[in-house]
């Protein structure tokens, strides 16, 4: 139903809408009820709009590329007209090319006017309305351009009077002889300390003979990198050129011509040692046991290990002979006495540790040497111990906080070297802990045994990277050193004849649990107490272990064989603060004309 409305006379008219398509999709549904069949029509009138706006949109698009196009080409026009020197016919140009370019918008606007009515006549007064807004700003768009080409053409031109005007100017200073001249005579010129300087042509002659000089130098070094710095022989001729001078370093050497070989030359891989510690595969002083082949980059423990022999890493440390520590280099006896391990351990590690041994270690039930970082047990903990028939002794723990970083670093040097006093030990380079000798060393030349378990003794696997190791001999890197501080260092080492150490118990907090434990452990050793039954229990507040002394150095003995079903026990060692304590009390008691045997540890 549509109404047409005129001034005279009011007419209706009614007209049957052409019956929309139904898509293949709604065919299932049919019939379809008016409002349906009027939604789909309306559905069908907006996609006609879409296509008429879509074709509307490239159409506009199209003219102003034309448009565009045609400015271009007239600028271009423009200024070759300019560089050719006709510039009394700039003006004259200029309006030419504006009045064409106003001409062909004019038609293609007529033309797109002329194609737009006949459009016109089956739209809407809504489409109809949008069109006329579109076309007024595009009239305001064209508009706008003209001003610009006009405000570009009158700066361009003032320019081109104010450079007639410097060149009339210059003329008229200087002469027109001395402006061919000046002309003949482009001399180079470089900017220098922020100023121009003319090259003049003796200079010119000197710096062709220099930079002939320079690349005959240049020629007889042995970095050939610098080369690609030097001038051309055409730059030679044309233009001035810059000598390089030698960079000579403090000690009066060539430094290296790359500035990344200067950079990465002092850089360690990380999987050797550093150049400064002369542990390399051609050193003279020790070899390289791991890795042995090409084939052999690196070890790790597996991740999971039956126990810690299952997968374990086992090396030989030949030519070690306990007599000759100390001697020198040039020695033929001289022993090998120095250990190097260049080691990764991730940043999720909780332990990995190191083993060495005498050839008849049963197993790694007996070892000298014991190295364990753990890094979750009590805030980071180095453990450093020995093991006498699969008893552990009593640990030196050195808290990792004090220590460089061991997890977590991309590489890792750890050093043990063997003295007369004991295993020191080095990360890094710092001195962190000392092991003092514990157990006998083999009497006679021979090799030590070097082990990296798969696991600790309740099977939790170790997880950590050996990229190399090293053996043979180094002087002693404690020479000289003040040992105060370190570790381990001056502790007494002997063990005590009758007192016992006892581990592995509950802890413990308050003082009646102390007192348990006392009575505890009192009647349980009381049958080594001697006629008596007297034993000696020292216990501390916040362990898990404890002392027990017996009567004599027999009943020691003992007393580990019998309760070593019950309990956690080896023999206790003395401090050298308590070995000097003994002494003191059998000096006085030798005085007093009496006998001290030992003193009381609490």
């Amino acid at each position: 139903m549509t109404s047409t409305n005129n001034p005279n006379t009011t007419t209706t008219t009614t007209t049957t809408a052409t019956a929309p398509t139904i898509p293949e999709a709604l065919q299932h549904l049919t019939p379809l009820t008016k409002n349906e069949l009027l939604l789909l029509s309306t559905y069908d009138r907006i996609k006609q709009y879409e296509k008429i706006s879509a074709k509307l949109k490239a159409t506009e698009a199209k003219r102003r590329l034309e448009e565009a196009d045609e400015r271009y080409r007239a600028k271009v026009r423009e200024r070759e007209r300019l560089e050719n020197g006709d510039d009394d016919d700039v003006e004259e140009g200029t309006k030419k090319n504006e009045l064409m370019v106003e001409d062909s918008a004019t038609q293609r606007r007529r033309q797109y006017d002329d194609n737009s009515s006949d459009e016109d006549n089956s739209e809407d007064e809504a489409v109809k309305h949008q069109r006329r807004q579109k076309q007024q700003q595009r009239q305001l768009e064209i508009t706008q351009l003209r001003e610009e080409i006009e405000a570009k053409s009158q700066q361009e031109a003032e320019r081109d009077a104010a450079r007639q005007r410097e060149e009339e100017m210059r003329r008229e200073l200087l002469g027109p002889e001395e402006t061919t001249n000046k002309k003949k005579k482009k001399r180079p010129r470089e900017e220098v300390a922020g100023g121009d300087v003319t090259v003049e042509s003796e200079q010119l002659k000197n710096d062709v003979t220099n930079n002939n000089d320079f690349i005959q130098e240049q020629q007889d070094d042995q970095d050939d990198e610098d080369s690609s710095f030097m001038p051309s022989s055409s730059s030679i001729i044309s233009g001035p050129s810059l000598k390089k001078k030698r960079l000579i370093n403090d000690d009066n050497t060539q430094p290296s011509g790359s500035l990344i070989a200067n950079i990465s030359g002092g850089a360690t891989p990380i999987h050797d040692f550093s150049s400064k510690l002369k542990m390399s595969k051609t050193s003279l002083d020790g070899t390289v046991l791991f890795p042995t082949s090409i084939q052999e980059k690196t070890w790790r423990p597996p991740s999971n290990p039956a126990n810690f022999m299952d997968g374990c890493l086992e090396l030989d440390l030949p030519d070690f002979d306990p007599n000759n520590l100390q001697q020198p280099n040039n020695n033929n006896n001289s022993s090998n006495n120095t250990l190097a391990i260049k080691f990764h351990a991730p940043q999720e590690s909780a332990r990995f540790s190191i083993n060495i041994a005498t050839p008849h270690h049963n197993g790694y039930d007996s070892i000298l040497f014991h190295f364990n970082p753990r890094q979750f047990q009590r805030g980071g903990q180095l453990v450093i111990n020995n093991k006498k028939e699969s008893m552990w002794g009593n640990d030196l723990s050195v808290p990792l906080s004090t220590l460089p970083l061991v997890f977590g670093k991309t590489a890792c040097t750890l050093i043990v070297q063997i003295n007369d006093e004991g295993f020191d030990v080095f990360v890094e380079g710092v001195h962190c802990a000392r092991l003092e000798h514990r157990m006998d060393l083999p009497k006679l030349r021979g090799p030590l045994c070097l082990q990296f378990p798969a696991s600790d003794d309740y099977g939790n696997p170790e997880d950590w990277e050996v990229y190399r190791v090293w053996w043979g001999y180094k002087d002693s890197m404690t020479a000289g050193k003040d040992l105060s501080g370190v570790a381990g260092v001056n502790i007494y080492s002997s063990v005590h004849p009758k007192k016992l150490f006892v581990s592995g118990l509950p802890k413990i907090h308050s003082d009646p649990e102390m007192d348990l434990r006392r009575a505890e452990l009192e009647r349980a050793f009381r049958k080594y107490g001697g006629p008596n039954g007297a034993v000696l229990v020292s216990v501390q507040k916040d362990s898990t272990f404890a002392f027990v002394e017996v009567a004599s150095e027999q009943q020691a003995d003992l007393a580990l064989v019998e309760m070593a079903g019950r309990y956690r026990v080896n023999k206790a060692r003395r401090t050298k603060h308590e070995a000097l304590m003994e002494e003191r009390a059998a000096k006085e008691a030798a005085e007093k004309g009496g006998v001290k045997e030992s003193v009381d540890w609490d």
